[in-house]
Formats: C-alpha cells, structure tokens, sequence
C-alpha cells in the first residue's frame, strides 16, 4: 500500500474538513438510466481506511466479483455513500451534461460537503470549493470508490430490468451500443428504456 494514494483526500480534507468524491456510469449508453455515485469522507473515514490499507480503483479495471466486494467494504466500514439514478426519459429531455448535474446537484445537497471532486473535465456547477480530475478514477481513490458505487448501482438495475425486457439482452451489454444491441433495436424496435436522443442514427423516428 503505497501511502500517497490518498494523498489528494488527505490535503482537501485537511484544508476543507470534508469531501465528496463523485464520478458516473452509463454516459455512454444508448439504454437505461445514468448513475451518480456519490462517496463522503472526512477524517476519522479516511485514517479507517488508511488504517486498514484499503483502497478502491476504477471500476472499469475490476470484475464484477471484485466491483461487488469493494462495494461491501464501503457498507461495512459504515462510509457514508449515495447513487443517484437519472432515467431516460430525463437524458432525453435535458441532455446527458445536465443529467449529471442534476445527479451531483443532489448529492451535494444530501451531503453538503466542505469540497467537491470529480471525474473528469471542469463542469459548471454552483461549488465553490470544486476540483476535477481527468482520468481521476484511475489515480485517486475516492473517485475509485465513487466510480464503483455508480457501476455497481447502473449493472444491478440493468440485469434486474432485463427480465422486464428479455428480448434485448440488457444484463449483457448494460444497455450500451454493442453490434448484438443495436441489431435487437434493429430488429424489435425501441422500448421505453432506449434514450431517443442517442439512436437517432439507428432508428426511425
């Protein structure tokens, strides 16, 4: 365990008491909803998990036996942690970016931390005291830890929602644009799970 993984956290915190580390899952997908993982720490968290050499990496690096085992860790050590699910029908009508603004709107709102860091590309939201990692998931551990609970919420809704809808094979592909998944959508049409706006090239309107 290398001790500047949380290296970052332990600044922030420092500096800002608390932080909320946030990342998302299903952005890119042409089904379902858009997950907002939403990890808190402060200090007494973050020398538990120091304490124990725990740390949490990208979701998109691990299995989904290793995704599920993390996501007991961060139960059972009582970390405080939310997900926010935005629908598809949401995505379609405001657009994925104001979707995962709404998502981290919320978020702040139930936490209300001291700082906000992110996954990914600066966007403009209303937090003073907001850092964004490029990439982030891979190189802090909290974006890690917020990058698995928002996968492990998105793939659990996907494989349960499949039985509603069989024919699409969901619990597969999650909902993103595979060549099976787009010759289902071809084949059976749309259902009410597809975001419209994201098949335009694929589907009559």
């Amino acid at each position: 365990m290398n001790s500047s993984f949380w290296l970052v956290e332990k600044n922030l915190i420092k500096k800002h008491k608390t932080i909320l580390a946030i990342d998302e899952a299903g952005r890119g997908a042409g089904a379902g909803p858009l997950a907002v993982g939403g990890l808190f720490l402060d200090r007494f968290s973050l020398k538990i998990l120091e304490k124990n050499k725990i740390y949490f990496y990208d979701s998109k690096e691990l299995t989904p036996q290793q995704r599920e085992f993390s996501l007991k860790i961060i139960k059972k050590l009582r970390l405080p942690h939310k997900t926010i699910l935005i629908n598809n029908l949401k995505i379609d009508k405001m657009g994925i970016n104001q979707a995962l603004l709404e998502g981290v709107k919320k978020l702040i709102e139930n936490f209300r931390p001291g700082a906000l860091i992110m996954d990914g590309r600066k966007i403009q939201i209303d937090f003073k005291n907001s850092y964004f990692f490029v990439r982030g998931d891979k190189r802090l551990a909290s974006l890690g830890g917020a990058s698995i609970l928002a996968k492990t919420k998105r793939d659990n809704y996907m494989i349960k929602i499949a039985k509603k809808y069989p024919e699409y094979l969901f619990e597969i592909h999650k909902g993103y644009l595979t060549k099976k998944h787009l010759q289902l959508i071809k084949k059976f049409g749309h259902c009410k799970l597809h975001r419209l706006s994201f098949l335009r090239n694929f589907i009559s309107k």
